[in-house]
């Protein structure tokens, strides 16, 4: 990799490649940045992962697999829209 590149670079700039709109690419960089700050292995109570999901399955997938569980984790409960999945974050502290 290039000199500095770190995992997360390479999870955010995936992200960005399925996230085109640049818009809603950043309010899913927020999101995720607020439940786990890109860390794969993260873990709240039940929850895990980069999207603090709480299927066990989820935990057990690398961090490119979680990035599009989330995406479509939003996709289905938020229209497909990560600024409205990260609206709800913040008036209610969860997703």
């Amino acid at each position: 990799p290039a000199y500095g590149t770190t995992e997360t670079d390479h999870l955010k700039l995936y992200a960005h490649s399925r996230i085109i709109n640049y818009k809603q690419f950043q309010c899913f960089h927020q999101l995720i940045t607020k439940e786990s700050n890109w860390r794969i292995n993260a873990i709240n109570g039940s929850h895990y992962g980069l999207g603090q999901m709480k299927n066990p399955k989820y935990r057990n997938l690398d961090g490119y697999r979680q990035i599009d569980w989330s995406i479509k984790y939003i996709a289905h409960r938020y229209d497909g829209s990560s600024c409205k999945a990260f609206a709800h974050w913040k008036a209610k502290g969860w997703h």
